[in-house]
C-alpha cells in the first residue's frame, strides 16, 4: 500500500511545494488499503525538517486541495487520523523487469510465508529509515543479505567490468546526486547525514527551486559562516521561491545613474 500511495502522489498529485512534501510523508506511512494513518504535528515536524507554523500552513494547504483528509483530531497522546482518498484503490503500474514490479516484496513474501509481508497491517513493520531503503531511490548493498538477482545488481570484477567503489553511491539517491556534487564542486563539502525517508524533502526541493538555486544560497551562506551539515541549509532551502516556469520573460536591470554634479569628479574638483 505504501509504494502505491507514493506512487500516486509523485505522479498524480496536483500539490506543490512543502504541501506536496507533507502528502509524500503522509504515503509514507500508509500501511493499510484505507490508506489511513495517524500522524501529529511533531511528527511532520521531523518529516519536513521545519517549524510548526511552517507545517500547520503545508497540512492546511493539502487538507483544502481535497488531498488530504482530516478525519479525526487529536486527543490527548492519541495523534490526528489523515487519510489519502484519492489514493484508495489506486495500484502502481508494473512491469516484468522494471523497478515497479518489486521483486525483493514478491521474494520476501513467498518465502516467509502469508503474514511475512511487511506491508500489511498485521505485520510488525519498522517505521524507521531502513524499512524500505528502495522507496528512497536507494540500491541494495553488494553485502552478503543482497539479492544478486535484483534489476540494480552491479557486476563485480569477476564478471568482465572494473570494480567500481560502492556502487549504491554511499546511500545517496540518485536524485540528490546532481546536489551533492555541484555542492561540493562549489567549495561547499559538508556532511549529508540523511537516511532513508528523511531524503524526500530534500528531494522535494530540488524539484521546486532547482539545483543552480540549492547551490547558491549554500555557498552565500557557507562564505558568511562555517557550516558542517547540509541540514543547516534546509531551513533557507525550503523558504526559496519555485523555479520560474518555463518562458518566463528574463529582466535585467539597468545600471545605476548617478546624478550630473553629485561627485567631485563631475563638479570638476581633481
Amino acid at each position: 500500500m505504501t509504494l502505491d500511495a507514493m506512487h500516486w502522489v509523485w505522479n498524480h498529485s496536483q500539490s506543490k511545494g512543502n504541501a506536496r512534501i507533507a502528502l509524500l510523508y503522509v504515503a509514507d506511512q500508509v500501511r493499510t488499503p484505507r490508506c489511513v494513518v495517524r500522524l501529529s504535528y511533531a511528527d511532520f515536524m521531523e518529516a519536513l525538517n521545519a517549524p510548526r507554523s511552517t507545517v500547520k500552513a503545508a497540512v492546511k494547504a493539502a487538507v483544502l486541495s481535497g488531498e488530504l483528509e482530516l478525519q479525526e483530531l487529536g486527543k490527548g497522546t492519541r495523534p490526528s487520523q489523515y487519510r489519502l482518498p484519492k489514493a484508495v484503490g489506486y495500484v502502481r503500474p508494473s512491469t516484468s523487469s522494471g523497478p515497479d514490479s518489486d521483486p525483493l516484496e514478491t521474494h520476501e513474501t513467498t518465502s516467509s510465508g502469508p503474514d511475512s509481508d511487511p506491508l500489511s497491517p498485521n505485520h510488525d513493520h519498522a517505521s524507521g529509515p531502513d524499512s524500505d531503503p528502495e522507496r528512497a531511490g536507494f540500491r541494495p548493498s553488494s553485502g552478503p543479505d543482497s539479492d544478486p538477482h535484483s534489476p540494480t545488481h552491479s557486476p563485480s570484477k569477476h564478471e568482465g567490468e572494473p570494480e567500481r567503489q560502492q556502487q549504491d553511491d554511499y546511500g545517496i539517491p540518485d536524485a540528490v546526486r546532481p546536489l551533492v556534487d555541484s555542492m561540493t564542486a562549489s567549495g561547499v563539502i559538508v556532511r549529508w547525514p540523511f537516511t532513508g525517508d528523511q531524503w524526500f524533502p530534500l528531494i522535494a526541493l530540488i524539484s521546486k527551486c532547482g539545483v543552480p538555486a540549492l547551490v547558491a544560497y549554500a555557498r552565500r551562506t557557507a562564505d558568511r559562516t562555517h557550516v558542517d551539515s547540509a541540514r543547516y541549509f534546509m531551513r533557507g532551502w525550503s523558504e526559496l521561491p519555485p523555479k520560474p516556469a518555463a518562458g518566463s520573460p528574463i529582466h535585467t536591470p539597468r545600471p545605476h545613474l548617478r546624478a550630473v554634479g553629485q561627485s567631485p569628479e563631475d563638479r570638476g574638483i581633481f
